[in-house]
């Protein structure tokens, strides 16, 4: 054979098993970028989760490296966007490239033994994977909004009043001491308002108050007196024991609780990697900063006799906070300036509703920088 015509074949080979990875990808993708357009439609969506499920469990491993190093980049790109904030710019493209190869690398193996019914089960268990303790991909979130989803919650809404103010902060703008007095006063301003009109609960985002709520008492003070008229509810860091850890806090009849967040988000409030290599990377890129510390378990508010099991940012999206529940009422907040413009509120969204419908749950989701939502 011509060399030159072994290398034609060889890049058509190439070209066609790309594509092929790519098109699967795309197609099990799309319902992210519907929901994020508004363009959601049950039938459409259903059509393409089965088209994409065949496609998986039936191309060549070949092509399946590549539809799984396009899904990881079709569903994570937005990761990257943290590494602005920490002018580490430069590595986003190996970012990308690392959760590509990742994926491939987990879908290429489903793909390893050559039976449609061992390729079914492995796929199925992709949702069990966590690379690095990250478990935004799950194989069964394109069934969220299709026809194969049936499930429907039966939970009667609690009986409060419940207020939850729009927050627009850039992320460079949030932990800027220029910035703090101003977003200390629009907090301030949002509960006055939310006991104007006579609301139970007033629920403020993640990190409401940039800064360590706990050790600034003349706030702490003025938060626990207008509680006297409002359940309060809001993010803050806390210090405690030497240690930096993300809470919410709730203002009640003139006292505080303080819930610590118990799953820590990956790369992001901790290094899940030895610590040698923790020590290496914080002094490496992160000037020196230590992990956050986080709970031992999750906490559960009681406000006007009604529980509320509390969720910060990324735990609202893992089983690990929804043990030992003992309510079916969820409190959760975001910070999504780290991540914005992206699909990564909308993701979190579609997760969000397949918990709810995993446990039966009925959340309040206060974000920054995102819509707040209600889900059940």
């Amino acid at each position: 054979m011509n060399p030159l015509s072994s290398s034609v074949i060889f890049k058509d080979y190439t070209k066609n098993v790309i594509i092929k990875g790519f098109i699967t990808a795309l197609l099990f993708s799309a319902f992210i970028y519907l929901e994020y357009f508004d363009l959601t439609n049950k039938l459409l969506n259903t059509v393409l989760a089965i088209i994409s499920y065949i496609l998986i469990v039936t191309i060549d491993k070949k092509s399946l490296f590549f539809t799984g190093f396009f899904i990881g980049i079709l569903w994570f790109w937005w990761i990257g966007y943290s590494f602005i904030y920490y002018e580490l710019i430069y590595l986003i493209p190996f970012v990308l490239l690392g959760i590509g190869f990742i994926y491939g690398f987990i879908f290429y193996l489903t793909a390893i033994i050559d039976n449609i019914l061992v390729r079914i089960i492995l796929v199925y268990c992709l949702t069990f994977i966590e690379p690095f303790g990250f478990n935004w991909f799950k194989i069964d979130l394109p069934l969220i909004n299709t026809y194969f989803n049936t499930y429907a919650s039966t939970i009667k809404k609690p009986n409060l009043n419940i207020y939850m103010p729009k927050y627009s902060i850039p992320q460079d703008n949030k932990w800027d001491k220029i910035y703090q007095k101003e977003i200390i006063s629009t907090n301030l301003t949002n509960i006055d308002f939310a006991i104007s009109k006579n609301y139970d609960i007033v629920i403020l985002p993640e990190t409401s108050f940039p800064l360590l709520l706990n050790k600034t008492y003349p706030l702490l003070e003025v938060l626990k007196y207008k509680s006297k008229d409002i359940t309060i509810i809001t993010g803050a860091l806390s210090y405690k024991n030497n240690q930096y850890l993300n809470s919410t806090y709730m203002f009640q009849n003139q006292k505080v609780e303080i819930a610590n967040k118990v799953v820590l988000v990956p790369f992001g409030e901790k290094i899940p990697l030895p610590k040698f290599m923790v020590d290496f990377i914080n002094n490496t890129f992160f000037n020196g900063a230590s992990d956050y510390h986080s709970a031992n378990k999750a906490t559960t508010f009681t406000i006007n006799d009604i529980k509320f099991r509390n969720a910060i940012c990324y735990e609202a999206t893992t089983d690990e906070i929804y043990k030992n529940l003992d309510t079916k009422f969820i409190i959760a907040s975001s910070n999504n300036a780290w991540f914005t413009p992206s699909i990564e509120p909308t993701l979190q969204k579609l997760l969000l509703r397949y918990y709810a419908k995993k446990y039966n749950l009925y959340i309040y989701h206060s974000t920054n920088m995102s819509d707040n939502m209600i889900i059940k």
